[in-house]
């Protein structure tokens, strides 16, 4: 498929609709499978507070979050076992995404799952856990739309709200790898490509 760019801020891409509904099909059901092995739950910011939104990870490594902190771990907080692979689709897409942007060596090594009811949302943060910041994020939205915010380096810059509809990829690399970011809101019934309704959002990172 060719690579579109229809957005850019710091260097941060935005491709609009690049999964095909066949395609977005064919992730969902690898993440439905992920989640069987791996199962969503509801993580905890270091304060307590849970998140508004629920979560599991596929790869060598997920993504943790709880009162000890923000990490990566090997092991599934809830069923004490590895995550679940993360699936081919998913890896081969993120490896040709990375490929097409100069990144030849990059390295899939966890798939942060996300899913959001209609009530969810996810505050302003940078994505800074990884020991190697250099390769790029890749996010992929599946289900109904999503407003997203974007920033610059410092919390306090300005924001400019993105719609995020069920197919996009973002991908923030170069410059805008440590720009703060989140979910403002989800627009439900927007497209009900899940069952359940609301939104995935897929972020695909090399860790090492």
């Amino acid at each position: 498929m060719e690579f579109n760019l229809v957005f850019e801020v710091y260097f941060m891409i935005h491709l609009q609709q690049y999964l095909s509904l066949e395609q977005q099909s064919q992730v969902i059901q690898a993440c439905r499978e992920v989640a069987r092995i791996s199962p969503l739950y509801t993580p905890k910011m270091p304060s307590g507070k849970p998140f508004n939104c629920q979560q599991t990870s596929c790869g060598s490594y997920g993504w943790i979050s709880d009162r000890s902190g923000y990490r990566y771990s090997e092991i599934h907080p809830n069923t004490g076992k590895q995550f679940a692979p993360i699936p081919e689709i998913i890896y081969n897409l993120s490896k040709s995404l990375a490929t097409q942007i100069g990144e030849l060596d990059y390295i899939p090594q966890t798939c942060l799952i996300n899913y959001y009811k209609s009530s969810g949302r996810l505050g302003l943060h940078q994505d800074n856990s990884e020991q190697n910041l250099k390769p790029a994020i890749i996010s992929i939205s599946l289900g109904d739309d999503a407003v997203f915010l974007v920033g610059g380096t410092k919390r306090s810059d300005a924001t400019k709200e993105i719609l995020l509809k069920s197919g996009d990829i973002i991908i923030m690399n170069s410059e805008s790898r440590l720009l703060f970011h989140g979910v403002k809101k989800i627009i439900p019934g927007t497209y009900n490509l899940l069952k359940s309704g609301g939104r995935l959002n897929l972020t695909i990172r090399q860790v090492y």
